[in-house]
């Protein structure tokens, strides 16, 4: 194994375990994310969508190196691929590659967990904007409305006394 390589590897692991702790906070906010919006914490939910930004800002950064190690490692490898597979990586290596299977397969786990709990806050949130949109229409079908005829100058505000078209307007009681 070259030292380019092994130097790949060890790299290759670092990065999988800064993505892992990311992930793992990830995951911990969207928990917590669902508890303040059951709870409607508007500012607990401001404070946890800033972070949930630096976490995609960092995980970002972190993704770039990982595929640009990984790209590194199928040139070391001896074969080519536009987009290379850490699962792919890890067959080429053989036993040297274990670690870096493990902390791929964990990392599979998180992503999955990560997005089950998107998904379920999705529809939480969702959910709360039909009731929030159902109770506005109700509300406003109990305000009393009249309907009556005005000159045109009072609803578009232009000079009073100008005798014009009038129209329909609806006016609360």
């Amino acid at each position: 194994m070259t030292s380019n390589l092994e130097a790949g590897i060890t790299g290759l692991a670092s990065v999988l375990d800064a993505e892992e702790k990311l992930y793992v906070e990830l995951r911990d906010l969207l928990q917590q994310e669902h508890g303040l919006m059951v709870t409607l914490d508007a500012e607990g939910l401001e404070d946890v969508a800033r972070r949930k930004e630096e976490l995609a800002d960092e995980g970002r950064l972190v993704e770039e190196t990982r595929m640009s190690l990984c790209e590194m490692m199928t040139r070391e490898l001896g074969f080519d691929e536009v987009r290379p597979r850490l699962s792919t990586i890890c067959e080429r290596i053989g036993p040297e590659g274990r670690a870096l299977r493990e902390a791929h397969t964990r990392l599979v786990v998180l992503v999955s967990v990560v997005r089950e709990l998107m998904d379920a806050n999705n529809v939480l949130a969702g959910n709360a904007l039909s009731q929030v949109r159902g109770t506005l229409r109700l509300l406003g079908g109990l305000v009393p409305f009249e309907v009556t005829y005005a000159p045109e100058s009072i609803t578009d505000g232009s000079s009073a006394g100008r005798s014009g078209v009038g129209q329909l307007i609806r006016r609360t009681v």
